[in-house]
């Protein structure tokens, strides 16, 4: 019978070393993936929110825009507030009107802010 002299295979301490290291690397590829996932979900409630404020005006606009107050709530659960408000103008200059809009859902909140030019023709009908 012959002795080996090499070694075949890894030591134990050597398995250990690189699973320490695999463990480190996944946990930081798992923090990494759940933060895009909040990022992502982020994104989509702002995007919603967004969506919902482009709704309203859109709807707002149909008719002629009055200066007051108005309020209201959307499928889904989404809540707005709309404030109109006349600019000052010169007689003979074109009127706007500043739309100030909030949009929420449950604690998340977006302001959105726009002017809007009054058409003479709607007004002069109504």
């Amino acid at each position: 019978m012959t002795a080996r002299s090499g070694q075949a295979g890894f030591t134990l301490l050597e398995m250990l070393a690189a699973l320490v290291v695999m463990a480190l690397c996944s946990g930081v590829l798992l923090m990494a993936f759940g933060q895009s996932a909040r990022s992502l979900q982020q994104v989509d409630r702002a995007d919603r929110l967004s969506q919902a404020a482009r709704s309203v005006l859109d709807d707002q606009a149909v008719g002629l825009l009055q200066p007051g107050q108005s309020n209201g709530v959307m499928d889904g659960g989404i809540r707005w507030a709309m404030g109109v408000s006349a600019l000052p103008a010169n007689a003979g200059q074109p009127r706007l009107l500043r739309v100030e809009l909030t949009v929420s859902e449950g604690r998340r909140e977006a302001h959105f802010s726009t002017l809007r030019l009054v058409n003479p023709a709607k007004a002069g009908a109504q």
